[in-house]
């Protein structure tokens, strides 16, 4: 089977929520006198926005860059420095660089998702420590959010999700149906030229670490370094099989995210009503 990506950016953050490096400068050690301060409190929910870039081959088309913006709603447990992310993901958009191809997630693939679960923690990025008004033994003056690197496997269930190599058949007992359509793994719909359209079923692997910078308590602006492997186990229409693999951008301003905090009675209709990079601004 050919490997693929047909939704490989959005996927990535489907498959394992958060943050990659925005601030320089080795982090405060998390003991000394330059710890997190007591007034930084993230608890809340936030509504997020991440745009992920990669390059793809499309049949027909050929190379393009494929932009993903995912929308999604996030209650951020604190405790001391650690944190405790939840999310749902709430809606995403696909522009595949050409009109003529669409790709599309279907409400299956989201709700299969359920509540992804993170955790990570905040660093203190600065110039002095606030209680002492001494030096700190670092460059800079912010606060940094870490989410090291993470690993999920979509549509299939390994013994080690890291190492183990990908199921190229339907038929291997590790796939399951997560979206429970009828269908192996995970299901895509692709249409080209508005002549071809199907079906993919597929499994992946993604991989990806989300390091934020805190504007503000109620913004965080971050981006994001990520590793996705998708192998296709079949289609409605063999045509979509075909296919280059996906290759994600390197620069770091086309694979970002920003998080605004809102208020706890928003749902994820409400999000998917917010221009959050216009509120980032």
């Amino acid at each position: 089977m050919f490997r693929v990506r047909w939704c490989a950016a959005f996927c990535l953050f489907l498959a394992g929520l958060m943050f990659a490096p925005l601030v320089s400068g080795q982090p405060v050690n998390r003991t000394s006198s330059c710890e997190l301060q007591s007034v930084l409190d993230l608890s809340g929910v936030w509504a997020m926005v991440q745009i992920t870039s990669e390059t793809v081959q499309i049949p027909i088309v050929g190379e393009r860059t494929r932009t993903t913006a995912a929308r999604l709603r996030l209650i951020i447990e604190q405790k001391d420095d650690d944190l405790l992310v939840l999310g749902t993901h709430c809606a995403t958009s696909i522009d595949d660089g050409t009109g003529m191809v669409n790709t599309t997630i279907p409400d299956a693939f989201l709700r299969a998702l359920g509540v992804a679960e993170r955790t990570g923690h905040v660093e203190l990025m600065s110039d002095t420590d606030r209680s002492t008004d001494k030096p700190c033994p670092n460059i800079g003056s912010s606060y940094r959010i870490l989410f090291p690197w993470n690993t999920q496997v979509l549509g299939a269930r390994l013994e080690d999700p890291d190492n183990e190599t990908l199921p190229m058949d339907g038929a291997d007992p590790r796939v399951f149906d997560q979206d429970n359509d009828g269908h192996p793994g995970m299901t895509v719909h692709v249409e080209i030229m508005g002549l071809i359209s199907g079906d993919v079923y597929v499994v992946q692997r993604n991989r990806n670490r989300l390091i934020g910078t805190v504007v503000s308590p109620g913004l965080i602006r971050g981006t994001i370094e990520w590793e996705s492997e998708q192998v296709i186990l079949g289609s409605s229409n063999p045509f979509l099989e075909s296919g280059g693999q996906g290759t994600p951008d390197p620069d770091p301003q086309r694979n970002f995210f920003l998080a605004k905090r809102v208020s706890p009675l928003l749902d994820c209709a409400n999000i998917e009503q917010l221009d959050l990079l216009l509120l980032g601004d």
